[in-house]
């Protein structure tokens, strides 16, 4: 009997692509395992998507290699994948290639193989010598081939059929090691002690005594990246005590070590009433080991993650695993402690700032049964937990949990209830402001709704100020009111702490000329540069284009470039200046670009090595100091500046959550809004910590306009080199829409996107509004039948366009 493969690759083509199966592969052959096939030209590397005896209507082309021992993905997640295929209309290989770690995805590097044993006859010198020596390697790169002989000859030589390109998994991971300082001998930290104390009698204040000091209240051994954590402790000064024969050190794998923090599993809290009644809840969904979707609703600082614990708890006592998903990486450290105290090292951590062969090594930790817990942001939703009991999203409201580019556009928070339904598995959503959608999900059954009330100890919500700019005009100290300023020098009189929130990075968002009025723009995309001070340099937040801060005005000629706006780096500059007995720390894209770059800052405000924190949207999500008391929100109206329905939404969600970071011990919390609107219903029930109240304005306001939740929405864009074929394409596409779906009332556009030029490609885009009864089915095939009208109708050059799909965009 014959059999057949349907293989997928890492492409935005949505079909599969049929393969007949030699019997010499047929006993290895299994869904889940990659392939080599060939694919137009070359060899390519595919995903087995299924096995079976139905003989297809045309010749089919013969598996060459099968290339893994077991499959690279299981039943399960590949049942994940292909529903992200249908509903979020991508590819079905671009969804494995996002699930899987490098090693073990599509990842390859092109060879090139000689197809004949015999010598042809019709090359010339140089082509029979390029030919034999490719021959005589048993893999010769092609990278290394071309800057060899180059491109035009290579090229001549595969199509004359003496070449082939084939592709091979690689393994593009170096092991990540680093240095476990100890202390040299048994005498040494002795000898530390006095060299320490004899430097202090004579007056004597090296470095590297200094920093010795700061060593011996520290315990040994430690790794190099968390000592140098500690002010004082740089590469030089550990470097400088070696050599005084004091400190020694070995290079070691991390990634075969265990994550270093604190385990006691006795430090479980016992739950209050309010968190005990919703844990109940959660347990029967776990008891049956049935589905549920749980929406766990509580104020900030009301002990969400109490409940996460406990239920995790449970789910292990009945050997079971758990995943554990939040919107951004910078929690990941503070959520990572809380969990590893009571569980330990069946914690693997998974997030973008990982190298690829620690998060290979996580992944694999998990496959293996070694880890029962995945702890990470939105792309952990993949992670091979084995046995899965219990799914955990934290922060479910928040919009990094949604993939915008590239494909595939998923929602994790979306992805995470699905996947709980296909394990038959409880799913708890939490959130001090739930989204729009979440919420009614519950009015529609969809969800239970568990709420908790009150803080942990009676701890009391912080006071909430507005500071109408229009009335503080005059009494400010630079960019912050009188009453806020007078709040931060207080709180640091009481050795106390303060977070500043502005969500603006740079030191100021834009230059321009005081002659002209000219604005640099960056080139490539159609947006002002912003301002960064401390490097001297303009760039771009979109496609990172830089350049030096100019002179004099390109346009004019004349030295009358200012700076417009401001940004984080410019607030921590001027409250430096407002408070200079104060240390700052400022936190924002810029300053956490850096590998563990977020766990610095935040370890260094926790150990109170700064009294106040500058910085965008991630000092208002999650953090839990027990010092901050006051909390102070520079301009809260950055979020209505964007043209988007949910932009209310927004800004409660902000403002709410920043509120949320003061006050959460035993000390009470001051927060001040400063913004120009003060009457605004989102800042006034923000104000009033009253979301129930602002939820029912915002759903009746939704409901009028027919926006999500009682409608969904799919954006398209479309994007080239050339704008009058952008426009073009995005006419006819629009119109085949319009004609498909039948009605004008529910497309919206073609216009120019918002920002019309990003990354030297032009942009256009269309709106489509659909009832949300319409499930993916019905969407899926909505936008097959525009494809196929689009592809009769499509103008001149539209192949160079591209036509990006997202479904449930969430602008």
């Amino acid at each position: 009997m014959s059999l057949y493969t349907d293989i997928v690759f890492p492409t935005a083509v949505r079909r599969q692509f049929t393969y007949s199966l030699p019997d010499e592969f047929k006993e290895d052959i299994e869904v889940g395992k990659r392939v080599w096939v060939p694919l137009q030209k070359h060899k390519k590397i595919g995903v087995v998507v299924n096995i079976h005896d139905e003989s297809p209507e045309f010749n089919t082309r013969p598996v060459q290699q099968v290339l893994d021992e077991k499959p690279i993905i299981s039943e399960e997640l590949l049942k994940l994948t292909e529903w992200i295929h249908h509903f979020y209309y991508c590819g079905w290989g671009e969804v494995i290639q996002a699930a899987l770690p490098v090693g073990l995805n599509f990842y390859a590097q092109k060879y090139l193989k000689a197809r004949e044993s015999e010598l042809p006859n019709f090359l010339n010198d140089d082509e029979a010598e390029i030919r034999k020596e490719i021959q005589q390697s048993e893999s010769y790169l092609l990278a290394e081939a071309q800057k060899r002989w180059g491109d035009k000859i290579l090229d001549k030589l595969v199509g004359q059929k003496v070449l082939e390109v084939w592709e091979q998994p690689a393994m593009k991971m170096d092991p990540s090691t680093d240095k476990l300082w100890q202390w040299k001998g048994k005498e040494s930290r002795k000898k530390a002690k006095r060299i320490v104390e004899e430097h202090e009698e004579v007056g004597k204040n090296y470095k590297w005594v200094r920093a010795l000091k700061v060593l011996l209240d520290l315990e040994l051994p430690e790794f190099q990246k968390e000592l140098t954590d500690f002010e004082m402790l740089e590469y030089y000064t550990l470097n400088r005590i070696a050599e005084e024969g004091l400190l020694t050190y070995d290079e070691v794998e991390t990634t075969n070590l265990s994550i270093k923090l604190e385990y006691d599993p006795s430090q479980l809290n016992t739950l209050n009433e309010g968190q005990q009644a919703a844990f109940k809840e959660i347990k029967k969904s776990i008891n049956k080991e049935s589905f549920g979707s749980y929406l766990l609703y509580g104020i900030t600082g009301s002990g969400k993650t109490e409940v996460y614990i406990h239920a995790l708890k449970k789910v292990l006592e009945q050997g079971k695993g758990g995943l554990v998903l939040v919107p951004e990486i910078g929690l990941t450290p503070q959520i990572v402690k809380r969990f590893h105290l009571i569980f330990g090292d069946d914690i693997a951590v998974l997030h973008s700032r990982l190298t690829d062969r620690e998060r290979y090594d996580a992944w694999r930790a998990l496959q293996k049964g070694e880890k029962r817990i995945a702890i990470g942001a939105r792309s952990a939703v993949f992670a091979p937990v084995q046995n899965l009991g219990l799914i955990v999203v934290d922060e479910e409201h928040d919009m990094s949990y949604k993939q915008e580019d590239p494909a595939p556009r998923y929602n994790g928070r979306d992805v995470a209830i699905m996947r709980a339904h296909i394990n038959d598995v409880p799913v708890v959503m939490g959130s001090a402001t739930p989204s729009m959608v979440s919420l009614y999900g519950t009015k529609k059954g969809k969800s239970e709704y568990l709420e908790l009330k009150k803080r942990p100890f009676e701890a009391k919500l912080p006071d909430v100020t507005l500071l109408d700019l229009k009335q503080y005009q005059s009494a400010m100290k630079g960019p912050i009111a009188i009453p806020l300023f007078e709040a931060i020098k207080e709180a640091v009189e009481r050795d106390e702490q303060a977070i500043l929130l502005y969500n603006r990075r740079g030191f100021a968002s834009y230059l321009q000329c005081a002659t002209c009025g000219e604005i640099p723009e960056c080139p490539n995309c159609s947006v002002s540069l912003t301002f960064h001070k401390s490097k001297k340099q303009l760039r771009c937040h979109y496609c990172g284009y830089s350049e030096r801060q100019p002179r004099r005005c390109k346009k004019c000629g004349k030295n009358t470039v200012e700076s417009r706006g401001s940004g984080t780096q410019q607030l921590e500059e001027q409250i430096a200046e407002l408070f200079p007995d104060a240390e700052t720390l400022r936190m924002d894209f810029d300053t956490t670009s850096g590998k563990n770059a977020h766990s610095k800052i935040l370890k260094a405000f926790g150990r109170k090595e700064a009294d106040i924190l500058v910085g965008t949207q991630i000092v208002g999500k999650g953090l839990d100091f027990p010092d901050v008391t006051v909390v102070g929100v520079i301009d809260a109206d950055t979020e209505l500046a964007f043209p988007s329905f949910r932009s209310g939404e927004r800004m409660y969600q902000l403002l709410s959550q920043v509120a949320g970071r003061s006050g959460r011990a035993d000390k009470e919390g001051k927060v001040f809004f400063q913004t120009w609107q003060s009457d605004h219903p989102a800042i006034q029930k923000a104000k009033e910590h009253d979301y129930k109240s602002f939820a029912r304005q915002e759903l009746a306001y939704r409901k009028m306009l027919q926006y999500p939740p009682y409608s969904r929405i799919i954006r398209f864009v479309f994007k080239g080199e050339q704008e009058g074929r952008v426009r073009r394409v995005a006419e006819t596409y629009t119109e085949c829409l319009t004609e498909v779906l039948g009605s004008f009332d529910s497309v919206l556009g073609p216009s120019p996107a918002a920002i019309a030029k990003m990354q030297n490609f032009y942009r256009w885009e269309s709106f489509i509004k659909i009832n949300p009864s319409n499930g993916a089915s019905a969407i899926e095939q909505m936008l097959d039948r525009t494809f196929d009208l689009f592809d009769d109708r499509k103008p001149k050059g539209a192949s160079s366009v591209r036509i990006n799909v997202n479904v449930d965009a969430l602008e």
